[in-house]
């Protein structure tokens, strides 16, 4: 455990009276268990690059706000200081908190079943975050994906266009061409991306951020990427984790697709993005790895994974685009459904 993590526990409990142990997930925050008198905690650092005070407060006011909301899962809370503060900065300017700890395991992605209570997890979240409405004192809306230079401090466009000029470590020709060529796209729709409805989105919505009890999701983590932004991108993202977890099953699709019908639906302009949408979820995250990657985290293996599921899923999507409109014709009926009702 890194020192930084004690000074953050100390800040919550004296050193001698807490078990600690190590967690087999964070790829951007450094995260252990805290355990005091039998009750379980969360203890984070925070990534210096991508959490600001800014962000912090956002996101312990949304959770906040999805604490008061009635749920069918639960979410984190962030625990007060020994002092009353709701975080901890140290010395060199990182910041640490303590949050609640939800019991269960990452959620299984193997069956409709499965697929469909994603679905509903994401249409629900979805529909909860689109209720917020953001106080006066507040004025930070968190980076949306469409600044694709400002998802990280080290990921400018200067610094993109030097990576990908020179990068440090293998980066094959299909890779660049399928980013250029999503970066294209994304750009030349960036007016029709632009003028689509708008609200707070999780961007993180994957198995990976949620967990489970007997099959049964119980808790959705992670707000860390919470901005004002596209709103579809919630689906967009979640059923391209679908899609690729699934190697590309139709049948998880539609049963995905189902379960975010039962809070969600969207507009035919939102269709009409949604291949789009998907290459700027790609870029957004290739662009906050070569960002990590500039800050010193050897990232290479999940940039490539990144990179080569940009080209499967655009190949995906050009195969089967028929198919994918068929089954995405539920959700469009049912808005234009609610719209007439309106």
């Amino acid at each position: 455990m890194t020192n930084a993590l004690q000074s953050i526990i100390e800040h919550y409990f004296p050193l001698k009276t807490v078990n600690i142990e190590p967690v087999p997930f964070g790829l951007t925050n450094t995260t252990c268990f805290v355990t005091v008198s039998d009750q379980k905690y969360v203890a984070r650092h925070y990534d210096r690059y991508t959490k600001s005070v800014e962000s912090l407060h956002l996101e312990m006011e949304v959770t906040s706000f999805l604490l008061r909301s009635t749920l069918s899962f639960n979410i984190p809370s962030f625990l007060p200081t020994q002092n009353g503060d709701m975080f901890v900065t140290l010395s060199d300017g990182t910041m640490g908190a303590l949050v609640s700890y939800i019991q269960g395991t990452v959620p299984p992605l193997q069956t409709p079943d499965d697929a469909h209570l994603l679905g509903r997890v994401v249409g629900e979240v979805s529909a909860r975050l689109s209720e917020y409405e953001r106080p006066k004192d507040i004025k930070y809306d968190g980076i949306q994906f469409t600044d694709l230079y400002r998802l990280h401090p080290l990921a400018s466009a200067e610094n993109v266009a030097s990576f990908w000029k020179r990068p440090p470590f293998p980066v094959t020709d299909e890779q660049k061409h399928f980013y250029n060529e999503a970066l294209i796209s994304v750009k030349a729709n960036r007016e029709a991306l632009l003028s689509l409805p708008r609200q707070l989105v999780h961007h993180d919505l994957l198995v990976f951020n949620l967990l489970s009890v007997d099959r049964c999701i119980m808790g959705v983590l992670d707000f860390d990427f919470l901005a004002v932004d596209i709103s579809f991108l919630e689906f967009v993202i979640s059923l391209n984790h679908v899609l690729q977890m699934s190697g590309g099953s139709l049948e998880l699709a539609a049963a995905f697709i189902e379960g975010y019908a039962v809070f969600r639906t969207c507009s035919s302009e939102e269709l009409l993005q949604l291949r789009t949408l998907t290459r700027l979820y790609h870029i957004a995250v290739l662009h906050i790895y070569i960002g990590q990657y500039g800050a010193g985290k050897d990232n290479s293996t999940a940039f490539a994974y990144i990179a080569n599921q940009l080209i499967e899923r655009d190949n995906w999507l050009n195969q089967n685009e028929g198919h994918l409109e068929e089954l995405l014709s539920l959700l469009l009926r049912l808005g234009k459904s609610q719209k007439s009702e309106e």
